[in-house]
This record gives C-alpha cells, structure tokens and sequence, in this order.
C-alpha cells in the first residue's frame, strides 16, 4: 500500500477545463507514473509529447491513460519544440489553465494538489510556478546555484520575483500563452514563457514541490542549458 496516497482534488470552485502538457524523451521508465498520478483530477486532457523516443515511451503512456502526439524528426529534438507541438495540439480547446509537468519523473503529481488549493483561494491567478526552494539541500549544488542566480537576474530584468524560474512544473492560464510567440526549441522554453509573460500585469504564484532526483542521465547539460537559457532569455 503506497503510504503517501494521491489526495482526492478537491471541486469546485478552481476551474475545470485544465490540461497536461507533458513533454517527454525516452522516458518509459517515468511517464506511465506521472501520467497515472494525474488521473485523480479529473482533468481535461493529458497530452504526451513523445520527442523522438527510441523507448517506449508512447506505447507506455498510451496504457496509462494519456493521449499521445509523436514527434519524429525534423519536428522533434528539443522540449521547447515539444512543448510548442502540444500547446499548438491544444489551441483550439476550451480551456482555462494548462498544467506543464515534466515526463522525467522529477516532479510528483500528488504535488498538483498545492496548484489546485492556491487556485480555489485565489481563482484570479494566471501563473503558478512550482518552486524546489524548500528542498534546496536536494538540488545538486551547481545546478541551484546557476538556476539561482538566473532567477535573480533574469526576474530583475523582468520586474517578477521568480524563486524557480527553471521549474517546468506550472500551471498558466490558457489566454496567456494564445497570446505568447515562442520560438525556444530547447530548455529556454520555460525562461522564455515567463519572460514574455512579465510584459503584463499578471497574478503571479510559487506553489511548494518536492525536489526528486533519480541520479540517472539527465538531458539537462548543466551549465551549458542554463547560459542557453539566460541567452535565449534576454533576447526576449
């Protein structure tokens, strides 16, 4: 018996229409999980962005419940391409919120139930962040460092307080991103989402999440992704 059982969402009054969007590359032996841990909510739409798996990865998240959209190249080989393959799959939804998890297992979707709370207290919010900051001690040292200072900086720029601003685990109000041109194709997506959401007034949230690391092979190259973000960012 799971001793940390999935919570039951609570209704009414947080909006009904969300969907997932989760972006994913080989990532079999996560994505059936984290697809699975979302069914509770009673969502509109769990949407799996296969980018370029040579796994199993779409058969997986297929058998767990979710909807799949496979990239294969020229169109797949990035999150910022996968990501913008499944918000353009969605456009056309009526929905309120879009809910980003990544399909690596780093996030838990157990965690949603911190967005679901915030948004029943606050149903005006537009963009919730999910923020590690309370398990820093878990981050590997250089990679909170680098998204540390990028948060900082970049937020200073923008005129936003971000705690987490390389999170990928949040939740944005559809008419917000309609409204976004994204070009990232790479892990700058998210920095770029949030940059060009700083250009209006909008009410900003960081949701506490668990920090998971597996200590496998991540596709995050360190360094090298965080001044690609901090690059890709600034040209925003």
């Amino acid at each position: 018996m799971d001793p940390n059982p999935a919570p039951t969402p609570v209704s009414a009054p947080y909006p009904p229409r969300i969907a997932a969007l989760i972006a994913a590359h080989d990532e079999e032996a996560h994505v059936g999980g984290v697809v699975a841990g979302l069914a509770p909510y009673g969502l509109a739409r769990i949407l799996v962005v296969d980018d370029n798996s040579d796994d199993g990865t779409a058969r997986i998240a297929l058998e767990a419940g979710a909807e799949v959209l496979s990239l294969r190249r020229p169109q797949g080989g990035g999150k910022g391409q996968a990501l913008r393959a499944g918000l353009a799959a969605l456009r056309s939804d009526d929905l309120d919120f879009i809910l980003f998890i990544d399909g690596d297992g780093q996030h838990d979707p157990k965690d949603f139930q911190g967005f679901v709370d915030y948004l029943a207290q606050h149903p005006d919010a537009d963009f919730l962040i999910g923020s590690r900051f309370q398990n820093r001690a878990i981050i590997p040292k250089a990679r909170w460092r680098t998204n540390a200072l990028g948060s900082w900086t970049l937020g200073r720029i923008a005129g936003v307080k971000w705690e987490d601003s390389q999170s990928g685990f949040r939740l944005i109000r559809k008419k917000v991103l309609d409204r976004i041109d994204l070009r990232s194709t790479g892990f700058a997506i998210e920095m770029e989402i949030s940059m060009k959401a700083s250009d209006w007034k909008l009410h900003w949230a960081h949701i506490p999440i668990q920090a998971i690391y597996h200590g496998g092979k991540s596709h995050f190259r360190g360094a090298m992704d965080t001044w690609l973000i901090a690059w890709f960012s600034l040209q925003c």
